[in-house]
């Protein structure tokens, strides 16, 4: 089995997750790419989330997350760590994002809310 590499305490919370793969351009035809998805977990530094498609390691995406019945979405910035098909849902993927400090970004509205569910 392999060694627990988190330092933080994961929570399970089934919310919705919007992942901007590609950004919309200019003009009205560029819509962008926005994958629907699910987290498995989540902790102060990162989520776990599920989605029907592979995502690319290393590239850094903006998340939308409906967290826990909260009235506005958190918009976040996260860096795709590891992405892995789930085993035993063909298809189906499951891939972690390491949240990143980003100016612009609702990571401190983030902390502020797990702090409050973690206590």
């Amino acid at each position: 089995m392999a060694k627990e590499q988190r330092a933080q305490l994961r929570l399970p919370a089934a919310s919705r997750v919007f992942i901007e793969l590609i950004a919309p351009g200019l003009s009205p035809q560029d819509t962008g790419e926005i994958a629907e998805c699910k987290t498995l977990d989540v902790s102060h530094s990162g989520l776990c989330v599920s989605l029907n498609r592979k995502l690319q390691v290393g590239v850094i995406l903006q998340v939308g997350v409906d967290l826990l019945d909260t009235p506005d979405t958190l918009y976040l910035a996260g860096e795709v760590r590891w992405c892995r098909e789930m085993p035993d849902e063909p298809g189906q993927w499951s891939a972690g994002f390491q949240l990143l400090n980003a100016g612009n970004s609702d990571i401190d509205n983030w902390n502020k809310l797990l702090s409050e569910i973690d206590s």
